[in-house]
């Protein structure tokens, strides 16, 4: 097992005695326990195999991920609500040993041997041949919402780990923190601020509650959550929910990533974090740089509301013309272009790619036009090919229009961030 391979087992192993999660039933459960999920018979068994994972934010779940993380296997990160249609589809293009799921679907895999159980999730044998896998690959996470294209970014240990220490370093986390689960663990953001914050030992609150639920608020008071996550779309919900006039005391940082957000609306929470020392960050990434690629320090976050701010710890970035040519000037648009040791390996389509090296060297195209201010902070103007952000998440509008042609509908789709335009010619709607 190489050094990047062994971060897990390593956090695992100094933060043992601490509750890695807790839930608001009050159940905890220890950074220790994810250890001893790695070395069951059953994790062991799928050491360089594909893991169909379907977990949502509970302890169990949460836990048998890291653990199968652990153990060497390669989680395939899915949503929980995921078609078995579309798993079938999966269990075509990438052969995985096993899936790992709610009990309660478990009869949708019929006589298929369940190989362990915990917490109300299973581990089912897929009985799938096994094949090559490269000894670096760790992850695979999706790019594209739910528009059921089979691609997935291939990432490596290295990917995963130096991006939560890079997270953690320029969030100052240590082992007091208490964020909370606002964000799917299927969802590049959601998953980072799990890996950011095992780095450091501290609490995860775990619910499966939302921001409209009533016991979501009770329980960020109950655990004393330290930090909350959200794409736009949360912050409209917080807007509705009047989240300024809350009172909770341990709140001390707001962060927002997964597409622009108005800077009037940024404007006003960093204000509010302001008058209540709290931090308010924003932040940029993509699943291809696993999580984050570039972040704005608090104390810029109403002056430079808008912007992306600059690279994260250990990054860097610049802009090129369509020559290719790096552009030194301020003020001048570019194609964004970051380079650092969380770029991903590349992307896979099916098995087959799951045997590719590292196919990126560090480098990532991010596919974004922005420009560079005189500070050498970036803002984001566009993009260069066809894709908006749904509640947070990436959509290539190319693969609605198979999706849906697939499905009988002849259209054209445009939109921007948080509109699917969705347009049927007048022939074909006959």
């Amino acid at each position: 097992m190489s050094g990047a391979q062994a971060k897990l087992l390593h956090y695992l192993s100094i933060h043992r005695s601490r509750v890695l999660f807790r839930n608001s039933e009050g159940q905890c459960l220890l950074y220790a326990k994810v250890a001893e999920l790695a070395e069951t018979r059953a994790f062991t068994r799928m050491q360089r195999r594909v893991v169909l994972c379907l977990v949502e934010n509970d302890l169990a779940g949460l836990a048998g991920y890291l653990g199968l993380l652990a153990a060497d296997a390669i989680p395939l990160m899915l949503s929980v609500g995921t078609p078995f249609k579309r798993l079938q589809s999966l269990t075509v293009s990438y052969s995985p040993g096993c899936v790992w799921l709610p009990e309660s679907r478990r009869k949708e895999f019929g006589e298929a041997a369940c190989l362990f159980t915990f917490g109300g999730y299973c581990l089912i044998d897929l009985d799938s041949p096994s094949y090559e896998i490269h000894e670096a690959l760790a992850l695979l996470l999706g790019t594209s919402g739910s528009t059921g294209s089979p691609q997935f970014v291939r990432l490596s240990h290295a990917n995963v780990w130096s991006n939560a220490e890079s997270i953690a370093q320029y969030m100052g986390l240590d082992e007091e923190e208490v964020p909370i689960t606002t964000l799917p663990p299927s969802y590049t953001y959601g998953l980072s601020i799990l890996h950011s914050h095992v780095v450091t030992g501290a609490t995860i609150a775990v619910t499966k509650t939302t921001l409209f639920d009533r016991p979501f608020w009770e329980f960020v008071r109950e655990v004393g959550a330290t930090s909350l996550g959200g794409v736009p779309y949360h912050y409209e919900i917080l807007e509705r929910l009047r989240f300024t006039t809350m009172d909770l005391p341990r709140l001390r940082t707001l962060t927002q990533a997964g597409g622009r957000m108005e800077p009037a609306m940024t404007r006003k929470y960093a204000l509010h974090c302001a008058s209540r020392r709290m931090r308010y960050f924003t932040m940029y990434g993509q699943a291809e740089a696993t999580a984050r690629i570039s972040y704005l320090p608090p104390m810029k976050a109403v002056t430079k509301a808008g912007s992306i701010g600059v690279a994260i710890p250990g990054g860097k970035l610049w802009l090129e013309d369509q020559d290719g040519t790096v552009i030194d000037e301020s003020g001048v648009t570019g194609e964004l272009v970051y380079q650092g040791a969380n770029v991903s390996m590349g992307y896979a389509n099916g098995h087959q790619d799951l045997g590719k090296g590292d196919e990126r060297h560090g480098v990532l195209r991010t596919g974004d036009m922005a420009r560079r201010d005189e500070d050498g902070d970036y803002y984001i103007v566009g993009r260069l090919k066809r894709f908006i952000k749904l509640f947070g998440h990436r959509v290539n509008l190319a693969d609605v229009e198979t999706f849906l042609y697939e499905e009988g509908h002849v259209v054209a789709c445009a939109g921007c961030d948080d509109v699917l335009e969705v347009y049927v010619p007048y022939e074909a709607s006959k």
